[in-house]
C-alpha cells in the first residue's frame, strides 16, 4: 500500500479491499518503507512516497532552507518548516552557506518506544543574480573593509 509521507509521520486509516471483503488499515504514526501490518490472512506492506521539502533518514529528518546573503552575514531570524508547521529559529550573524542546525526531538515518533528524532536544517545562502550599479559599490566597499 503507498501513503504519503505526512501519513506515514502522523499515522492514518486507509481502507482497501481484498478478495472482495473491505479492509481499514490503521497505520500507526512513524511508520516507514517495509514497514507491515499484519492481518490474519494477509500483511500489508506500507510504501511511503517521498516529500519534496523532507528527507527522512530512520526518525530523523533533513531539510534545506535558503535564506538571502544578508541574513546569513547580519543574523535574524527566518521560519522554517517542520513536520507540525512553521517555526521561527534565529540565524547567527556569519552563518557560512553549508551550516546545518539541529533541532532535537522535531523528527519524527519513533514506531516502537518513545521518543523523536531530529530535525537536520541545512541553509543554502542565496547571492544576488543581478546587482544595481549601487549595489555593486557597496560589495566593493564591503570588500574593502573585511
Amino acid at each position: 500500500m503507498t501513503i504519503e509521507f505526512m501519513e506515514a509521520v502522523k499515522g492514518s486509516e486507509k481502507s482497501f479491499v481484498h478478495q472482495g471483503r473491505q479492509y481499514t488499515v490503521k497505520i500507526p504514526p512513524g511508520s516507514d518503507d517495509g514497514t507491515r501490518i499484519r492481518y490474519s490472512e494477509f500483511d500489508v506492506s506500507i510504501n511511503v512516497k517521498p516529500h519534496k521539502t523532507f528527507r527522512r533518514e530512520g526518525n530523523d529528518v533533513f531539510i534545506y532552507h535558503e535564506i538571502p546573503l544578508t541574513l546569513a552575514i547580519l543574523g535574524g531570524e527566518t521560519s522554517v518548516p517542520t513536520l507540525e508547521g512553521e517555526l521561527t529559529i534565529k540565524i547567527r550573524p556569519g552563518t557560512q552557506p553549508s551550516t546545518t542546525v539541529r533541532l532535537s526531538g522535531k523528527g519524527i515518533k519513533r514506531l516502537r518506544g518513545s521518543g523523536r528524532g531530529d530535525l537536520y536544517i541545512k541553509f543554502k545562502v542565496m547571492l544576488p543574480e543581478k546587482l544595481s550599479h549601487r549595489g555593486r559599490q557597496l560589495v566593493e566597499e564591503l570588500e574593502s573593509v573585511l
